[in-house]
């Protein structure tokens, strides 16, 4: 059964595919195709690659929060319940927050 820990660390992982795919030109993804068509050197590409980590984890975590009623999602703040396929509750309020912060801002970034 997930619960919310575990739904954070899929999108953890999600995050992380993302920014694997946008530093791989051979995948051939819009924002890696713009980011290979800069010609960067390798010490603005580590640059480009450490503010896309950035942008990813501030965008995943201000979800994750916005669906856990602790962050507004479009200037609406109101909580949110997420079931899984069996329609069981996978958080009570302020649980995925919890979970995020460690996940995503937590002492070396857990990884799952």
């Amino acid at each position: 059964m997930m619960d919310a820990h575990e739904f954070v660390v899929c999108w953890k992982r999600e995050k992380e595919t993302l920014l694997r795919a946008f530093q791989d030109s051979s995948t051939e993804s819009k924002v890696s195709s713009a980011i290979a068509s800069l010609n960067l050197s390798q010490e603005h590409l580590i640059t480009m690659n450490e503010i896309l980590d950035t942008v990813l984890t501030d965008t995943f975590y201000s979800l994750l929060l916005g669906l856990d009623g602790e962050a507004s999602i479009g200037g609406v703040q109101e909580t949110y319940k997420i079931y899984d396929e069996q329609d069981r509750l996978i958080s009570n309020c302020g649980e995925i927050e919890a979970a995020a912060w460690e996940q995503f801002y937590g002492e070396d970034e857990v990884q799952d």
